[in-house]
């Protein structure tokens, strides 16, 4: 079996992150991962070629190479199945899947909402959530099978192109092998006080509109200076400057800091007592789960499509209103005064509801399948 996945870059984004843990645990049974990129850059390129048998490169120099030069590493490769993610990426391959003359499968990861909550700020984003829409209802029936993160996302699949339910499933992102979901099992419970002397509070994420950090951050403005707390964001993106600035408009510079992207996501949540996700829009949530694993709390909002389903309804968490800084910093207060508080053992054990292992054979699966 011979299977080609194909993305634009490799940025720290969650779906990069997902398609390097699924190629690691393909190859563990035997499955020949190759990946094709549109360009060389990201944060994940070293990882990539140590997981990949090979990386192609495409289009680096124009977008019009794209699609010949996908055709041309599937006809000589002949893969046996094709993954691809993003709307618009998804389509492309279609094409060179056509052109090429390879019967490969084409199974196209659907990892985020069509939601309208997820359409950019402003007449560009409207335009582009209008096209991403238009694109979806072609290539969805016209793939071999279409696999959503989440119960959510497949609803909505199925809702807005009923043509393709038929070969709609849920495969719930890997978030870690079984083995290290297990490891963090085994270490001594998290009592209901701080690991330390204050409150670690955590955001991981791309500094983006989407993440939510600023609502985050006004929460912080609303919290009394006992018991003691303080913020760490970690990720990078474009909305950094805004956050820094906001965080100086509240005067909390002693209390939140951005530290920038980080490649030990585990180490941080080992050190955190609280977990805050105040996304306006999530397909998944991998950190969630990944959150969870920790044994560590959870806060998030409750947007389409994954928190609430990762967090059980808001039995394994809390989940607030989008955009509302009272109802978070309300939501901080109650797991700092234990008002609320979820035993790390329940946590943990939905946690190994995504493990790497699960994730894999259920793909496997569908590679028989089709």
């Amino acid at each position: 079996m011979k299977v080609l996945f194909v993305l634009p870059r490799m940025v720290s984004g969650g779906v990069e992150r997902v398609t390097l843990n699924l190629a690691a645990a393909f190859a563990q049974q035997g499955v020949t991962c190759r990946l094709a990129l549109r360009q060389a850059t990201g944060e994940w390129m070293d990882d990539a070629h140590r997981v990949f048998d090979a990386v192609d490169i495409v289009a680096a120099d124009g977008m019009r190479h794209f699609v010949p030069r996908l055709a041309s590493v599937i006809a000589a490769w002949q893969p046996t199945h094709i993954i691809t993610a993003f709307t618009d990426i998804g389509l492309l391959t279609w094409l060179a899947r056509r052109r090429s003359g390879v019967s490969a499968k084409l199974i196209h990861g659907i990892h985020n909402t069509h939601a309208f909550a997820n359409r950019r700020r402003g007449v560009a984003g409207l335009l582009r959530f209008g096209a991403d829409a238009a694109m979806a209802r072609f290539l969805y029936p016209r793939v071999d099978a279409l696999v959503c993160v989440s119960q959510g996302i497949e609803a909505e699949v199925k809702a807005c192109c009923p043509a393709a339910a038929k070969h709609t499933h849920t495969i719930y992102n890997p978030v870690a092998s079984a083995a290290q979901i297990a490891a963090c099992a085994k270490q001594s419970r998290r009592t209901a006080t701080p690991i330390g002397d204050r409150w670690v509070i955590v955001g991981l994420g791309r500094l983006t509109h989407q993440k939510g950090f600023d609502v985050l951050i006004d929460a912080a403005a609303q919290l009394p200076a006992s018991p003691n707390w303080q913020i760490d964001l970690y990720g990078d993106g474009p909305e950094r400057d805004n956050l820094q600035q906001r965080i100086a408009g509240h005067r909390l510079q002693d209390r939140v800091t951005l530290h920038g992207y980080t490649d030990q996501p585990h180490e941080v949540l080992q050190r955190a007592d609280i977990f805050v996700l105040p996304s306006r829009y999530e397909g998944f949530g991998l950190v969630i789960a990944e959150a969870m694993m920790h044994g560590v709390q959870v806060i998030a909002a409750d947007c389409p499509q994954g928190p609430r389903e990762l967090l059980d309804g808001g039995r394994l968490g809390q989940l607030v209103p989008i955009d509302e800084a009272d109802a978070l910093a309300e939501a901080l207060q109650r797991v700092m005064s234990v008002q609320t508080w979820v035993d790390a053992t329940a946590l943990q054990a939905r946690a190994a509801d995504f493990s790497t292992e699960k994730s894999a054979a259920q793909w496997l699966d569908l590679f028989v399948q089709g």
